[in-house]
């Protein structure tokens, strides 16, 4: 629920109160910085002592289908589908899609263990975040605001959905397929840091607190690790 609220909460603040350019970017660094502490600190210790052709076998398939929603996303934008939408149609897509993995992967990191489970939900609550507030600014001028709280609440939804299969179909299972799952989640994880939150954090000039930002998210993170 923490990331669907968050979801929720970033949605209202860009309907509300849109950030300008420098605080997305500053956002951006700091969610880019918890996801990757969540990555190194829980995700990719649970896979490294699995067989080597399971965790590539994951890997590979989280690359691809990060890479095959980026395609897809752009094919929507250079077809215009969805009218005035178009432009954001690309961006919902992989944001929805996103959810749903992020869904899975803190319910099935939540079977592994509760403590795990806590860590990676905090981490993609806050990058969650930013992504409602992402797929809000994102829909064309003119839209009614009962429209645009529409897409956060639809990926509070998505999330829910995501934990909920992870959960109820995974609950039990062990071995290969977790390990598959947990080095899936891992590159998806890195793919949106590396492709998508810092890509869009280089819109606007790098300055210290921005550098400071993905450091202390980083930080933060791996300190909560260590306590629990």
């Amino acid at each position: 629920m923490l990331a669907v609220v968050a979801a929720l909460v970033g949605g209202v603040i860009a309907v509300y109160r849109p950030p300008g350019a420098r605080m997305e970017s500053n956002v951006q660094h700091l969610a880019a910085g918890v996801v990757i502490a969540a990555v190194a600190a829980e995700l990719l210790p649970d896979v490294h002592n699995r067989a080597p052709l399971v965790v590539v076998v994951g890997f590979a398939i989280g690359v691809a289908t990060m890479l095959g929603i980026h395609r897809l996303s752009k094919v929507i934008e250079k077809r215009d589908v969805g009218g005035s939408f178009a432009g954001a149609a690309g961006l919902l897509i992989t944001v929805g899609i996103d959810m749903l993995i992020d869904g899975v992967l803190i319910g099935v990191t939540f079977l592994t263990e509760a403590a795990t489970g806590v860590l990676i939900a905090v981490a993609l609550a806050i990058e969650v975040l930013f992504l409602g507030v992402a797929g809000v600014v994102a829909l064309p001028a003119g839209v009614g605001t009962l429209r645009k709280l529409a897409v956060p609440a639809a990926f509070g939804g998505l999330l829910t959905v995501g934990v909920t299969v992870g959960v109820l179909v995974l609950e039990g299972v062990t071995g290969a397929p977790i390990a598959v799952i947990l080095a899936f989640g891992s590159a998806a994880l890195l793919y949106l840091v590396t492709e998508e939150l810092l890509v869009k954090a280089q819109k606007v000039p790098e300055t210290p607190v921005s550098t400071t930002l993905f450091f202390l998210g980083f930080l933060s993170i791996f300190l909560l690790d260590m306590m629990h």
